[in-house]
């Protein structure tokens, strides 16, 4: 899981700090745990696979 800081912490098991604008990857469940932290300290990344485009060719005469 991709999380946003958005609020600059110390994590409880590292006792890294997170600066704001920072991404971190955890694990799902630690990711809910920051995540449901009621200071609102990070955002979740939704990642988008980029779309493609055609790339199909016409035949020309």
């Amino acid at each position: 899981m991709k999380l946003k800081v958005i609020s600059e912490f110390f994590d409880k098991y590292t006792d890294e700090l997170y600066s704001i604008g920072k991404e971190i990857e955890v694990d799902e469940k630690r990711g809910k745990e920051i995540l449901s932290n009621p200071l609102s300290l990070v955002e979740e990344i939704k990642e988008t696979k980029p779309k493609r485009t055609s790339t199909k060719k016409t035949a020309t005469k």
